[in-house]
């Protein structure tokens, strides 16, 4: 994109992060550490005051190490306060009770995003309902995001959300980042994406093999629950074949050479 087009697209969005934004007491920014949400940072604290602009960010518990002390410091650097949720329950623990996610039973978002999300809505509700909900979510990532909406009401959380780089292409984000100069997670260099969660659904034995590789210890959480699994099923299905991360962690090289990295998975984000 060229520097005039990028600067008119800006100068767009900002007014309409104005607009959006002048009926409602506080602003949250779901900052996940992501290119997208940081750039939706950004451009939210460049069009407001920040006295009504927070930061919320999700622990689900099994981000990529190095993810929450990124999101810290982007806060402290923005001087905007960061609000952090949790889950109540352990992953590992659930995949003891529930086994490991699947794509028909994702139970992983219920409980690690949507609850403790939804509990600190309801929080901030007994002070005041005129709340908004800004995501970095954009219309090409998939087909699927491409028919979301830039503006609507959770069915869940009963809060407005706003995409305010919705129309944004990855070029777009990338050229913003570059542009204005912005610290990007170090983690794109090593995984492609920052991924708050790595739930084995949506993810493919090549992202497994990188995890191996550069985090090996937390890499090793997910082996062992998966040993401990009675059932003695695989933590991965990959294309209906069962992928056991035991054998991932003998020789992860192989496994990079044989499968495709998931570097850009359309269902990982929270507001779908």
């Amino acid at each position: 994109m060229a520097a005039a087009a990028l600067s008119k697209l800006v100068v767009k969005t900002l007014n309409e992060i104005r607009d959006m934004c002048k009926d409602f007491d506080i602003i949250y920014v779901m900052f996940s550490g992501g290119r997208d949400s940081l750039v939706s940072l950004d451009l939210v604290l460049k069009a407001l005051d920040n006295k009504i602009v927070e930061a919320l960010f999700i622990d689900t518990g099994i981000g990529t190490p190095g993810l929450k002390e990124y999101v810290i410091e982007m806060s402290k650097y923005y001087n905007v306060k960061l609000n952090i949720v949790g889950p109540e329950y352990d992953f590992f623990d659930l995949v003891m009770k529930i086994g490991f996610p699947m794509i028909k039973y994702r139970w992983c978002k219920d409980y690690l995003k949507i609850r403790p999300l939804k509990k600190f809505i309801e929080s901030i509700k007994e002070k005041t309902d005129k709340i908004l909900l800004v995501t970095g979510v954009r219309a090409d990532e998939s087909w699927f995001k491409s028919k979301a909406s830039k503006i609507y009401d959770h069915p869940t959380l009963n809060v407005k959300v706003y995409a305010p780089i919705f129309e944004w292409s990855s070029e777009d984000v990338k050229k913003y980042i570059e542009t204005y100069n912005l610290k990007e997670n170090p983690l794109y260099q090593i995984y492609g994406k920052a991924y708050d969660c790595w739930c084995t659904v949506f993810k493919s034995p090549a992202d497994f093999a990188l995890l191996a590789i550069n985090h090996p210890d937390f890499f090793q959480k997910f082996v062992d629950a998966e040993t401990k699994l009675r059932s003695g099923g695989s933590a991965l299905y990959y294309n209906g074949e069962k992928i056991y991360l035991r054998d991932i962690a003998k020789n992860p090289w192989e496994y990079l050479k044989k499968y495709p990295t998931n570097r850009s998975c359309p269902f990982c984000k929270l507001l779908m």
